[in-house]
């Protein structure tokens, strides 16, 4: 630990702890390039030393929503990387194949037909955003995929209509429905592979309903009744990966990512270690892991999910409150992380400066001044906990700013006095924060 030549009212210097842990969403430089190690943290607090950035996520799949390698985000063909495909790309064939189908079968209709325009309609969107993902930065946002989830779904149930329709009519057209059962759960095995800790049985289940799907479908098209055994077995051979991906939610180990992620992909943002082709890496998040159960930021600058104060957060609560006066705000703070337990879990008036990236300019540091000045604000808690991108000890932007001037004119507060810790109210040296009485001199 580094201690800095901060003053305060009350004469003490500040010690402050390295912090070089990952950042989200691409944001920190400590991610590192498939099976290399990352470079060094990029976030410190001020006259502190980073620590080392984390070891890259090894093998084809980056991190999970995450960071670099065929799984990663970066490139085009981020969208088909096992990171993000896990999470909306299951039925990525059979959307496609259904709007090619659909499109070109109901070509020469009028122009009003129904079908055909609900295939324009959710084509035309899925490749829309399908495109601007995978020239655009996703970063480690996983929730984003909803909209690709959304189109993938409808044409999913339009295209199993329509192919089933086209099946029992006979003709050529009907090899396109085991086509696309064979290349659906071909893609689903695929893809539930990069994950084998993770039901380690599924590519294989998925593999044998697809083969038995087809069997079914072309004993039919010989003249047998296994037709309706055929499009059961096709259906669960292509929703039986996402179902238990999406059913991972309710197993505690995977069921609360941050970022909407689900499955292994979830568990590896919260610091567990994933397999994913073979091969183990560690996610960069555990930090964010142990600043959750500390009571600071969550994972990547989230807030306790919980919706319930920890004791010390209780504690700080009850003693800010107890001297607030007729402030506005019980206290303000750098990182709306922080103040997101405060308001969701005990509906504490909390000023969170600088928004959700700590560099929305509100309030301004003049106008955080006059709350200070004309007495709606007294205390202040600023620290390492951040938000994605600014808030708290480092870069710029409001948060920053108004730091630097509470640090400068305010005195630091003894965390005995509240029932903290030496290192600040986050109990931990990655998210260590410290509460500052900004009240004017007597």
């Amino acid at each position: 630990a580094a201690t800095t030549g901060r003053h305060h009212r009350s004469g003490e210097g500040r010690t402050g702890a390295g912090t070089g842990a990952q950042g989200v969403g691409g944001f920190s430089r400590a991610a590192g390039a498939p099976g290399t190690t990352g470079a060094t943290g990029t976030t410190r607090a001020p006259g502190t030393t980073g620590a080392p950035g984390t070891t890259g996520m090894a093998g084809r799949t980056g991190m999970a929503g995450g960071f670099g390698g065929r799984g990663g985000q970066n490139g085009w063909g981020k969208m088909f990387g096992s990171s993000i495909a896990s999470q909306t790309g299951w039925l990525y064939p059979m959307g496609a194949i259904a709007v090619v189908c659909g499109l070109l079968w109901r070509r020469g209709r009028p122009r009003t037909d129904r079908l055909r325009a609900g295939f324009v309609l959710w084509g035309i969107w899925l490749a829309t955003y399908f495109l601007v993902f995978s020239a655009g930065s996703v970063g480690g946002h996983s929730y984003y995929m909803g909209v690709i989830a959304v189109p993938l779904a409808a044409l999913t149930g339009g295209g199993v209509t329509l192919l089933w329709r086209a099946y029992r009519a006979g003709g050529a057209r009907a090899w396109a429905l085991p086509g696309t059962v064979a290349a659906g759960a071909v893609w689903s095995a695929y893809l539930a592979w990069q994950y084998p800790s993770f039901l380690p049985w599924l590519a294989p289940a998925v593999l044998v309903l697809g083969a038995a799907a087809v069997t079914l479908l072309l004993m039919a098209r010989a003249g047998r009744r296994f037709a309706m055994a055929g499009l059961a077995a096709g259906l669960c051979a292509l929703l039986a990966a996402p179902g238990a991906w999406a059913a991972s939610v309710l197993d505690p180990a995977y069921g609360n990512s941050g970022m909407g992620t689900v499955g292994p992909a979830a568990a590896g943002r919260m610091g567990t270690t994933v397999r994913a082709a073979g091969r183990t890496s560690e996610a960069a998040f555990t930090a964010g892991r142990a600043g959750n159960r500390a009571g600071g930021a969550g994972f990547g600058g989230f807030g306790a999910g919980s919706g319930h104060l920890t004791a010390q957060q209780s504690a700080l609560l009850a003693y800010t409150t107890a001297r607030r006066g007729g402030a506005r705000y019980v206290f303000a703070t750098t990182s709306w992380s922080t103040a997101s337990p405060y308001i969701i879990g005990a509906g504490a008036r909390v000023l969170p400066i600088g928004g959700f990236t700590g560099r929305v300019p509100f309030p301004t540091q003049s106008a955080f001044e006059q709350l200070v000045r004309s007495g709606q604000l007294r205390y202040v808690l600023a620290g390492q906990s951040r938000g994605f991108g600014g808030g708290g000890t480092g870069g710029t932007g409001s948060a920053s700013a108004v730091t630097s001037w509470v640090r400068a004119h305010c005195a630091t507060v003894p965390a005995a006095s509240y029932g903290g810790t030496a290192g600040g109210s986050g109990g931990s040296a990655a998210t260590a924060q410290t509460l500052y009485d900004c009240a004017p001199a007597r």
